[in-house]
């Protein structure tokens, strides 16, 4: 397998599918946010309430052919970060919306690479502190692709509530070489 495409898609993109204030908190003292989340230019917030779980999806743009060559899925990313007793507790892909590709074990550690930024002084009053991770997660055999794909992401609240903040999700997609 060859990759031969990886694409990249903005914080903004991310769907929430439990909305509500029973679910979703009010992010960086924003009272409008409450129920919704804070979507921003540079990444998108929510704060998960204390034991609740809350699945957030990818739409991915999906290319399934490329010169005449069926295409697969051969990885996916995910830029991001929590505090407070957030954690990510599961991920997956779907493909044609029915079949679940797991790629993590439920309420497992998931590995991540720290992402450091740097922001400018003058800058620092838009941003809160960060400490994005960068989780990559191949698929154990690339997935042959006929429809669209998603990420999917439970993030739980934990005991006692916390934030998560998405930067950005991506895919590979190869070809048989």
């Amino acid at each position: 397998m060859t990759v031969v495409s990886r694409i990249w898609i903005p914080g903004a993109a991310v769907i929430p599918q439990e909305r509500g204030p029973e679910f979703l908190g009010s992010v960086d003292g924003a009272d409008w946010s409450e129920g919704l989340g804070f979507y921003r230019g540079f990444f998108a917030s929510f704060h998960v309430k204390p034991g609740k779980d809350v699945w957030f999806h990818w739409p991915m743009a999906t290319p399934v052919e490329q010169g005449g060559k069926q295409l697969f899925l051969d990885s996916v990313s995910l830029l991001w970060e929590t505090d407070g007793s957030a954690r990510i507790g599961w991920i997956a892909a779907q493909h044609g919306g029915l079949e679940r590709i797991a790629l993590t074990e439920r309420m497992a550690e998931i590995a991540s690479t720290p992402m450091p930024h740097e922001v400018a002084e003058e800058d620092r009053k838009y941003f809160p502190v960060s400490q994005r991770q960068l989780s990559e997660f191949p698929l154990a055999r690339p997935l042959p692709l006929r429809f669209a794909v998603q990420l999917c992401v439970m993030v739980s609240g934990g005991d006692q509530g916390g934030t998560v903040r998405f930067h950005g999700a991506g895919a590979a997609f190869a070809d048989e070489g």
